[in-house]
């Protein structure tokens, strides 16, 4: 019966369905193409994303990797305590506003900021200064010494420092030199003051 339906067909009907069959085979391709092409757009977009977490990667691995990444500090009051002028020690406090103070500053302010002279219910630890003051290293600023030191115990190893300078303890000698150096020094140079002590 299909076959027979099929021969009686008009030309008209024969040339709808000859532009029927166009029209799909010319929309296959055009899917085909299309598919092709947002493939490669997914591809490049992709590559991309991929492209650009490696390189975030490689920056955080090369941030904790570098052993000559150092930062600068221009001011180095910003690690002292602003009320006593010591370096801060942990734990740090501050106040609503931001106030910073060393734990002996803050209990002599009994619940008053020390800075701002506002009270003070609770008491706010500074966690970021108190990494940042953790993490500082400074040079011993004495010559010859080459110790990187921490901040917060710099006034002690100045104190121990083997190079640390000391001056004469006899009056109007102003001569500087080693501790080892010193005894030397009065005992040679100093020895009439040395008798009237």
């Amino acid at each position: 019966m299909l076959m027979m339906d099929f021969i009686n067909l008009t030309s008209f009907d024969m040339f709808m369905i000859g532009s029927l069959l166009l029209v799909a085979f010319v929309l296959l391709i055009i899917y085909i193409f299309l598919n092709i092409q947002i493939k490669k757009v997914i591809d490049v977009i992709n590559l991309s994303i991929i492209m650009d977490l490696t390189v975030t990667a490689n920056k955080r691995l090369a941030r904790k990797t570098s052993a000559h990444a150092s930062v600068a500090l221009l001011d180095q009051d910003v690690l002292e305590c602003p009320i006593c002028c010591e370096p801060l020690k942990i734990p740090i406090f501050q106040c609503i506003n931001g106030h910073l103070a060393c734990t002996p500053c803050w209990k002599k302010g009994k619940n008053i900021c020390p800075s701002c002279q506002k009270p003070v219910k609770y008491e706010f630890r500074c966690r970021a200064m108190e990494k940042v003051v953790e993490a500082a290293r400074v040079s011993c600023p004495n010559a010859g010494c080459k110790k990187n030191i921490s901040y917060t115990n710099l006034s002690s190893h100045e104190g121990q420092c083997v190079f640390a300078q000391f001056y004469s303890p006899i009056r109007d000698c102003n001569y500087s030199c080693l501790s080892k150096d010193l005894f030397n020094h009065v005992r040679a140079n100093h020895r009439a003051a040395l008798r009237g002590l």
